[in-house]
């Protein structure tokens, strides 16, 4: 299993894999899925941007003799608020396809997002969690993230309010 900045031939997986988060309602507040067309310009973005780029998490597999790379995941760093005192703070996004949960993936990729930091200078790692998503609370818990903040019913999901969390992890802060 390795993690790598994504390419162009990864666009589809990644919206496949975005895509199976929305029929939960639980994962994202997107409640239709998207399109490639829709989300063109924020892969664009992503895939050009040294600061802000996507990653996935590439997997090999020997299938009839031959070497099968598959993406089980993604994430991303997103820019937090656009306003300059806000440059060293991302927002980030982390998606693992339906068949990868539960094997530690999650926590890999967290653990990822904090080493990559420091060499793109930020500092704050900042995370929206929806309330009932126990599992991705946990991980994010496990890594030293730390509960931030808590939106009470803000999203309506059409079956029910969602209350949202906001997790944060820093490193490299030096206060005056």
């Amino acid at each position: 299993m390795i993690i790598r900045i994504a390419k162009k031939q990864d666009y589809p997986q990644i919206i496949d894999i975005y895509n199976q988060a929305i029929p939960s309602r639980r994962i994202t507040a997107d409640l239709e899925p998207v399109t490639m067309e829709s989300r063109k310009d924020w892969f664009e973005f992503h895939l050009h941007s040294e600061r802000h780029p996507i990653w996935v998490l590439e997997n090999s597999i020997i299938k009839n003799n031959q070497e099968e790379k598959q993406i089980l995941g993604w994430c991303t760093f997103s820019p937090f608020y656009p306003r300059a005192a806000f440059n060293n703070t991302v927002e980030i996004s982390i998606y693992l396809d339906n068949k990868a949960k539960g094997n530690g993936y999650g926590s890999k990729i967290l653990q990822f997002m904090k080493e990559q930091m420091m060499c793109r200078d930020i500092n704050t790692l900042m995370a929206y969690v929806i309330e009932e998503n126990n599992i991705s609370r946990k991980a994010f818990e496990k890594q030293g993230f730390k509960l931030w903040g808590r939106y009470p019913n803000i999203a309506n999901m059409g079956d029910c309010y969602q209350t949202f969390l906001m997790y944060g992890y820093q490193s490299g802060i030096k206060n005056s």
